[in-house]
């Protein structure tokens, strides 16, 4: 076996252990969860072992449908949490199936992925029943996340993302981060209450029932603000865990703070998707009660604020763990990214409801001035100064690229085949000069002129890309690739002759 081949197999271990690393920290976080949960204290006695077996909290004054709705905004169904508990037995003894049988190493990684998404995947099944029961409001967010998509994949031409990392990124803050979050949170609610709220709350000494309850209402703020907190923590966790991975899954491809702001911005989409969902559904059908209407909810979430949210907050995660796997203080550096998208996440969820209620009052609710102007800067406020790091972390790797890439140009030029020339590789490495050009050729050549020439500068492109990674393990990869470039161009040169 040669040294390559042992060299691949090798790294595909490593990647392969890393990941079950990834997934087994975050089912030990839902086992803590669960063991905390069991031994909370009790506020009633007919409460049972776990909060997951009742449908509301104990003490929240129930409306009529309000308790689906909270079901699917915190807690997990049941039939969800028996799928979770199965799912991660049946991973279990995989592994130990494989440790013990002792598996080549290729199907043990196979075996390995496997209970990956044993252990993983039954979460996704919380935003699914979301995604599935509000189908309505599922359609009218898919235009604009599509949008949001296409301009991660489009927004940066050289060393993109690859589309399938993009789907997945997508596809883990929709399905796992939004699942695990509820998965844990709902469970720390009745944790947290069983230890905020008083248990005589009801019967309170004295017999001032006023009393009681007042007390009964300040526990339950400090609840949810603690739960707050909770979410933000553990939902920063899951997006740098699957963040984390991506760069695993996709390590042969270029991994610099441009890739790790994409697939964080990435993962932050699919999370604000799911979320926008059930919040549009909830508003839309308690706005009179709640303050608020769907449609309100619609145009913060997935139109002034589409860029802003979870998508800053994961790009300044990713961009930020991938500056730590290049320093030498990895671990500050991490540390630094996990806590300022904690600190920016939690913001966003009680510093614009604290401004709402200091400017309460002073401008008509629902009035254009509010709808149009207020109320989205109270909500975009918190996020600004993260919204303007994500800017720069994107532009200072935009110019770590360019270097690169007139480098990767200027390689592909020396070697004479043709696939870039010395009169193409200035226009190529200059994004406004390939537009011009672009445009120029449209204006006089017509569209469909204009767009082979997209698609040989995006070939082109994919070449250089493919020089700067400088993996000898991708070499046929290069001849693939230079003869693409070769054959949009109409020429006859045979590569490698």
């Amino acid at each position: 076996m040669s040294r390559r081949v042992l060299r691949v197999l090798r790294d595909d271990r490593a990647a392969t252990a890393r990941a079950l690393l990834i997934a087994r920290g975050a089912i030990a976080l839902y086992l803590v969860e669960l063991v905390a949960n069991l031994t909370r204290p009790r506020l009633q006695p007919d409460e049972p072992s776990l909060s997951i077996f009742y449908r509301m909290p104990s003490g929240i004054t129930k409306m009529p449908g309000l308790s689906d709705s909270f079901e699917k905004l915190m807690a997990m169904p049941v039939a969800v949490f028996w799928t979770v508990l199965a799912g991660i037995a049946a991973g279990v003894l995989i592994q130990v199936f494989v440790a013990v049988t002792r598996q080549p190493d290729r199907r043990a990684a196979v075996l390995t992925w496997v209970t990956l998404g044993l252990l993983l995947l039954p979460f996704g099944l919380i935003p699914l029943v979301v995604m599935i029961e509000y189908l309505p409001v599922t359609l009218a967010c898919l235009p604009s996340t599509a949008f949001v998509l296409l301009l991660l994949r489009g927004g940066v031409r050289f060393a993109r993302v690859p589309l399938a990392a993009l789907l997945a990124a997508f596809g883990w803050g929709a399905l796992i981060v939004f699942g695990l979050g509820r998965a844990y949170t709902g469970l720390a609610f009745a944790t947290i209450s069983g230890y905020m709220i008083p248990k005589d709350y009801l019967n309170p000494s004295g017999g001032d029932l006023s009393l009681g309850l007042g007390r009964f209402t300040a526990s339950i703020f400090r609840s949810i603000d603690l739960v707050v907190v909770h979410l933000g923590v553990v939902n920063v966790l899951v997006v740098a865990a699957g963040v984390l991975m991506l760069l695993l899954l996709f390590r042969h491809h270029i991994t610099d703070t441009v890739t790790g702001l994409t697939l964080g911005a990435a993962v932050g989409l699919g999370y604000s998707f799911v979320e926008s969902i059930l919040f549009i559904k909830i508003y839309g059908t308690f706005g009179s009660v709640l303050g608020t209407t769907g449609g309100f909810e619609y145009w913060i979430r997935q139109s002034i604020g589409l860029l802003g949210g979870q998508v800053a907050l994961g790009a300044v995660l990713g961009a930020g763990l991938t500056l730590a796997a290049r320093a030498q203080r990895r671990a500050l550096v991490a540390s630094a990214a996990l806590v300022a998208a904690i600190g920016g996440a939690t913001a966003a969820e009680t510093l614009s409801g604290w401004l709402s209620g200091r400017i309460g009052g002073q401008v008509e609710t629902g009035s254009a001035l509010d709808t149009l102007v207020v109320s989205p800067l109270i909500w975009l406020l918190p996020q600004l100064p993260f919204i303007a790091l994500a800017v720069v972390l994107l532009v200072l790797g935009l110019r770590e690229r360019a270097v690169m890439l007139r480098a990767a140009a200027a390689a592909e030029t020396a070697t004479g085949r043709a696939a870039i020339t010395p009169t193409e590789e200035p226009v190529l490495v200059s994004p406004a000069q390939r537009l011009w050009v672009v445009a120029g050729t449209w204006r006089r050549h017509g569209a469909g002129t204009a767009l082979r020439l997209h698609r040989l500068q995006s070939a082109q492109l994919e070449l250089a890309s493919w020089w700067a990674q400088n993996d000898p393990d991708l070499e046929p990869q290069g001849d693939e690739l230079r003869a693409r470039v070769l054959r949009l161009k109409g020429a006859r040169t045979v590569v490698g002759s």
